[in-house]
């Protein structure tokens, strides 16, 4: 291992060579937050730094409802000092595509600094990487400012502000790092992908990025801002309820508010609806920062898409959670009609359940309704919404654990994009074909950054209005049709309003 520097116009930075790679830890591309700031919006440092980048920065306050499969032992400590990203470059001197990482938790936990990310692999393909750090949970997506009149300042859209920040950052440094300030790729799964989704509609124009890919998420993760108002009014309830009053709140340490902060359930503002996805925490169509109609603004949008999902998303939740594991044909039924109109019940079931169903077939069938509803739709949507400039994708490698009952489960491809699916902890989650699927996640996706298609030696892959086609990813890719894109649809068409 040795030390090298870069200067660029936010300053010095000294980082580390290993491998042959450069990589450069824990960057602030805002002014540091601080207790008096951490609801603020973020704002660039107004003069240059000499900066140690030898140690991952901090992980934003993490919200944390309950542990599972995608919780991260080996976060980093916490602090509302988080803003700060990595680059991985192999040549400080080269004039590569970028690609910048925004992870994803639900937008309450996650850190671009988790073992699964690793940041050796990908920069191997020719290609800048950057991963950033962004506010979660009540400091990043938490509407505060009209009820607490002015009390404390809070848009709801604070992450999604850094987020932007962030690739600005890259946007006018990076050519410094050896990357191509005008080839930006950004990318991310679940909420992540909500973000690089919703970023498109922030800036559509693509002048500050020209790619984005959208793994497991779409254009529907956000609040209008009566539910927004709702969400903030809920948190400040539950303060009150725990004796602390909105003079209060700034005097109180992130540990605090995030303690409140996971008492809150989406469900305790639903009104008897159900939600989806399923996440409290989220931004704000305020018509100010973020379009009032998110689709709409990215209708004509010049960049270049891949959408794509598992094909057993739900299974992350349905194989755990006591609701499922309790379910039978009463509860199903029930599920359904919070969430469909009642004369779409019968065709929908048809679609899905066998004839004279067992009682865990009830359970497999809530669960791959729930993959549709939540992840398909809004993938099929974007897809055909962007169809000359859009690559779908469908990931359905099942993995091995717990003796293949997960499938291809939410997040599941995540090693096989970083190329960390050997690593001791994750190895046992991974196909036997892990490096052949890895080297086609990351031919496609750096081949897609590079020229805006994710065609190669490896497959030829078309836009999807070409054919109507996606890839079928495994240890056999192959381009096909949607198979489920009939009952996608079907639900679509048969949700309730509300």
């Amino acid at each position: 291992m040795s030390n090298i520097s870069v200067t660029c116009k936010a300053g010095k930075f000294n980082g580390v060579v290993n491998n042959d790679i450069n990589f450069f830890y824990g960057i602030p591309y805002a002014k540091p937050l601080t207790k008096k700031t951490q609801w603020h919006i973020p704002e660039k440092n107004d003069s240059e730094i000499i900066f140690e980048a030898t140690q991952r920065g901090f992980s934003a306050p993490q919200t944390i409802y309950r542990k599972s499969l995608l919780t991260d032992p080996n976060v980093p400590d916490e602090s509302i000092d988080c803003l700060s990203l990595n680059i991985a470059s192999k040549d400080i001197n080269g004039n590569m595509p970028v690609m910048i990482w925004i992870h994803g938790g639900a937008y309450v936990t996650g850190s671009s600094n988790s073992v699964i990310y690793d940041l050796d692999s990908l920069p191997q393909h020719e290609i800048v990487l950057v991963s950033i750090n962004y506010r979660l949970g009540p400091f990043g997506f938490l509407k505060l400012d009209e009820i607490s009149n002015g009390a404390i300042r809070s848009t709801g859209n604070e992450g999604l502000m850094d987020q932007k920040l962030a690739i600005e950052w890259v946007k006018e440094n990076i050519a410094e790092f050896g990357g191509d300030p005008d080839n930006i790729t950004i990318f991310g799964e679940s909420a992540g992908a909500w973000s690089v989704a919703l970023q498109s509609s922030i800036s559509p124009s693509g002048n500050l990025f020209s790619k984005a890919i959208c793994q497991s998420g779409g254009m529907n993760a956000y609040f209008d801002k009566e539910r927004g108002n709702q969400w903030g009014e809920l948190f400040l309830k539950i303060a009150n309820d725990n004796g602390v009053k909105i003079k209060d709140l700034p005097s109180l340490n992130h540990k605090q508010i995030t303690s409140l902060a996971s008492k809150m359930k989406h469900t305790m503002i639903a009104n008897g609806k159900w939600l989806s996805p399923e996440v409290g925490f989220a931004p704000i169509a305020d018509g100010n920062f973020l379009p009032l109609d998110p689709m709409k603004n990215f209708q004509d949008s010049p960049i270049k898409l891949i959408i794509g999902t598992t094909a057993d998303e739900y299974r992350l939740w349905s194989e755990f959670e006591p609701y499922y594991l309790s379910l039978d044909e009463d509860s199903f039924y029930k599920r359904l009609y919070k969430i469909f109109r009642a004369e779409s019940i019968d065709k929908i079931t048809s679609n899905y359940l066998p004839i004279n169903p067992t009682r865990n077939q009830y359970k497999q069938a809530l669960s791959n309704i729930m993959t549709d509803w939540t992840f398909g739709i809004h993938a099929l949507e974007l897809l055909e919404l962007h169809q000359d400039n859009a690559y779908g994708y469908l990931f359905n490698e099942p993995s091995p654990v717990l003796d293949g009952k997960l499938g291809a489960y939410h997040a599941s491809e995540l090693p096989y994009v970083f190329g960390s699916a050997t690593k001791k902890i994750i190895k046992d989650f991974c196909s036997k074909e892990a490096q052949k699927i890895s080297n086609f996640f990351q031919v496609s996706w750096t081949q897609f950054a590079k020229t805006g298609s994710p065609s190669s030696d490896l497959i030829n892959w078309d836009p999807y209005g070409v054919n109507n086609s996606i890839a079928f990813i495994n240890s056999a890719p192959k381009i096909k049709a949607i198979h489920n894109k009939k009952r996608i649809k079907l639900l679509h068409e048969s949700k309730i309003n509300f």
